[in-house]
């Protein structure tokens, strides 16, 4: 099998998009949950013009995997949404989807990239650890239940600094102050 070319589009090709987003993201149960609970047909949500990254992964032109982001303020670019197609998982789009958003993110002068995922899909979340990625903290959502906050700041001495705050690094005095007699 080939390895996809990732890219940044303006847009993805309509109506293969929805239909892959409907067939990765909505799972019968969840679509039944909302419908239940939010009922259908109500107001779209209103655009909120926010500058907007789309990278897929394709073979030829065929999408098989994407992210979607949109820039935010404070130099924060937030992941919405990425999906691969079930049977290219396992073979490193996700991967390399990650990291051409943080390259667009670059590109931008973001300082940090944000997400938040459900807490059932431990692959996204191992990727997004195993890619330097750190959870913030979780938040519940009636849509789509409990979600972990992830964040990765793309300038390593605020990644560092933030490291040290959160915690994460253990004998942050070394880090941080200069050695005795110094």
């Amino acid at each position: 099998m080939t390895s996809p070319e990732i890219r940044t589009v303006d847009q993805f090709e309509e109506p293969a998009f929805t239909n892959l987003v409907k067939a990765i993201l909505h799972d019968p149960d969840r679509q039944a949950v909302t419908e239940r609970f939010f009922a259908t047909g109500g107001t779209p949500p209103a655009k909120s013009g926010a500058h907007q990254v789309r990278v897929g992964a394709f073979e030829g032109e065929a999408l098989i995997g994407w992210s979607h982001a949109w820039l935010m303020p404070g130099g924060i670019l937030y992941v919405s949404n990425s999906g691969v197609l079930p049977e290219r998982r396992g073979q490193g789009v996700y991967t390399r989807l990650i990291a051409a958003i943080e390259e667009e993110a670059r590109a931008l002068g973001c300082t940090r990239v944000e997400s938040h995922h459900r807490t059932a899909n431990s692959s996204v979340l191992i990727a997004k650890l195993k890619a330097g990625y750190t959870i913030t903290g979780t938040e519940f959502s009636a849509e789509m239940g409990l979600l972990v906050k992830m964040c990765k700041y793309l300038e390593p001495r605020r990644g560092a600094l933030f490291e040290a705050r959160a915690g994460v690094v253990e004998g942050v005095v070394r880090h941080f102050c200069p050695p005795a007699g110094s």
